[in-house]
């Protein structure tokens, strides 16, 4: 047998990396993403309220002693879910005959709820898939504000103690499914 042949490998040898194709995708990557913001708009409601009315939010925060949640479907309607202490209590809402939802009824017990519950100010949506924007928006101006200017809501002032009246129901609207499709 001859003598093999035994390769000379270098093992400390250095090559370059190429970016080329990766500032290529860059490239083309960018004003895409740029042109697509524009299409994407994100809607904020941007509400002053008083001063009364963002202490006790921040109570409710830190102490939730009831919460108030809302599922919203398109066949089913609107169920108001009252959450005292572990006991929860139901109202439901029908829709309307031609698949509509009823806003004045739902207003109408929003505030019935409200009444009882003059500290709470914050309310969970829970909207099904099929309900549409345009619904939610309106359920949410519905449960956001009083109708009629002679129904107020008692509210403690923590700094003074004073008791002031509000117009204002559920101001702060959570949507509890956000992350579900």
């Amino acid at each position: 047998m001859a003598g093999r042949y035994k390769p000379n490998i270098n093992h400390n040898s250095e090559f370059e990396l190429d970016l080329a194709p990766l500032l290529a995708v860059m490239v083309k990557l960018v004003p895409v993403l740029l042109v697509s913001s524009a299409f994407v708009q994100m809607m904020i409601i941007e509400t002053e309220l008083p001063q009364v009315v963002q202490q006790a939010l921040a109570k409710q925060d830190i102490n939730p002693k009831v919460t108030i949640s809302m599922e919203i479907d398109k066949k089913q309607g609107v169920n108001i879910i009252v959450n005292e202490a572990g006991n929860e209590k139901i109202k439901q809402i029908s829709m309307l005959p031609k698949n509509e939802f009823d806003f004045e009824k739902i207003h109408l017990a929003i505030q019935e709820i409200k009444k009882l519950h003059p500290e709470i100010f914050k309310i969970e949506f829970n909207p099904s898939a099929d309900v549409s924007y345009k619904d939610i928006v309106k359920i949410m101006d519905e449960v956001r504000k009083t109708k009629s200017n002679d129904i107020r809501f008692p509210v403690k002032d923590e700094k003074t103690g004073q008791l002031s009246n509000t117009d204002y129901m559920f101001p702060e609207v959570i949507f509890a499914n956000t992350l579900e499709g």
